[in-house]
C-alpha cells in the first residue's frame, strides 16, 4: 500500500469513528447530550455532590458521608447556604461545605474530595433519603444519601491490620470524635489582619497488637486544616502537614503528649468580615492498612469562627 493509500485509510477510518460517535450521541436522551468527553474548562464548570456512602451504628441509625467534585481546572467554587446549596430533610442542612476547591489528586479519588461532611440519621428515620442539592456554573445536582445499596456501605470497624478512624478533642478534658461526623470546637471570635490560633488534639486510635505484620502500633497522624464555611478564603499558615512530615518534624506539627494525644496547631488570618467553619481533617494514612481512596481511616473536626470588622 503507498503511503498515499495508507494515508486515505486513515482519514476514512477518523472520518467513520465521527460518524460512529455523532450517531451514538444522536441516540442519548436530550438531557444527557450537553456531557460529551471533553476537557474540563478552567472555570464556569459546575461542583457535583457525591454520596461516598454509609455506615450501619450499633444503636441502629445509620452515618451517612458525601463529598464533592469541583468539575474546573482551576477556579475554586462557593456556593452559600441556600436554595443553591441544600440538604433535605431540611433537620440535616447547614453541615455541608460552602466552599469548593479544586483537587487534582493521583489515582481513583481524583478530583473529588471525599467525606467533606456527614450526617447520622436516628434509627427511627433510618430509612430516609438525605438529598443534597448543588447548583452552579448552569448546572443543578442533587445526590440522595441512602442506606439501601450494600455495594455503598462501610464499615467502622478495624482495617485488615488494624487501624481505626483517628481521634480528635478541642479539649483534653471536652467530647471526643473519631468518625467523618465529628465535633465542632467552642466558637471563637476575632477581627479582620488578626490572627487566631487554631488548636486541637489528635491520637491514633489503631488497635494493631494482634496483627504480626505491624511495623508500629501508633502512626504519626496527618492533619489538613481546609475552608468549610465562609465569605473568603483566609490565609492558614501550614494548612497540610503529612504523617510523615510530622514524624520528620516533631516539634509543634507532632510533639505527642497525654496517652499518646498530639497538639496540633496552626493561626488562621482572615481578610474579610463574617461567619466562617474551619475543618480539621486528621488521617493516619502512614499505616500500611490505611488510605484515602476506600474512605478509611480519617475524622473531621470543626471550629467556627466569626470574624469582625
Amino acid at each position: 500500500m503507498s503511503s498515499l493509500q495508507a494515508l486515505g485509510a486513515k482519514l476514512a477510518l477518523v472520518l467513520l469513528a465521527g460518524v460512529t460517535a455523532s450517531a451514538a450521541l444522536a441516540q442519548l436522551p436530550e438531557h444527557l447530550r450537553d456531557y460529551p468527553l471533553a476537557t474540563r474548562s478552567a472555570s464556569g464548570e459546575a461542583v457535583a455532590p457525591m454520596f461516598n456512602g454509609w455506615i450501619a451504628n450499633e444503636d441502629g441509625s445509620i452515618t451517612m458521608i458525601f463529598g464533592f467534585a469541583n468539575l474546573n481546572r482551576e477556579d475554586l467554587v462557593d456556593i452559600p447556604l441556600g436554595p443553591n446549596n441544600k440538604i433535605e430533610p431540611a433537620e440535616f442542612d447547614g453541615v455541608q461545605p460552602t466552599h469548593f476547591p479544586v483537587y487534582k489528586r493521583r489515582g481513583f479519588v481524583g478530583l473529588q474530595e471525599r467525606g467533606a461532611f456527614a450526617v447520622t440519621v436516628p434509627a427511627d428515620m433510618a430509612g430516609t433519603e438525605v438529598v443534597w442539592t448543588l447548583s452552579s456554573g448552569g448546572q443543578t445536582y442533587s445526590v440522595p444519601g441512602r442506606a439501601t445499596s450494600s455495594a455503598y456501605e462501610m464499615s467502622a470497624g478495624e482495617r485488615a491490620l488494624g487501624s481505626l478512624k483517628p481521634a480528635i478533642r478541642f479539649n483534653m478534658s471536652g467530647p471526643e470524635a473519631a468518625d467523618p461526623v465529628g465535633i465542632y470546637a467552642d466558637p471563637i471570635t476575632t477581627s479582620v489582619g488578626a490572627p487566631v490560633t487554631l488548636t486541637a488534639y489528635v491520637q491514633d486510635r489503631g488497635n494493631r497488637a494482634d496483627y504480626e505484620d505491624n511495623e508500629m502500633l501508633l502512626y504519626p497522624l496527618g492533619t489538613e486544616w481546609v475552608l468549610h464555611q465562609g465569605p473568603a478564603v483566609p490565609k492558614i499558615e501550614q494548612p497540610r502537614i503529612s504523617g510523615r512530615e510530622r514524624a520528620e518534624e516533631g516539634g509543634e506539627s507532632g510533639a505527642s503528649g497525654n496517652n499518646g494525644w498530639t497538639e496540633v496547631t496552626t493561626q488562621a488570618t482572615f481578610d474579610e468580615p463574617g461567619d466562617y467553619v474551619i475543618r480539621l481533617r486528621v488521617d493516619n494514612f502512614q499505616a500500611p492498612d490505611s488510605q484515602f481512596d476506600n474512605v478509611c481511616c480519617w475524622s473531621n473536626g470543626y471550629v467556627p469562627v466569626t470574624v469582625t470588622p
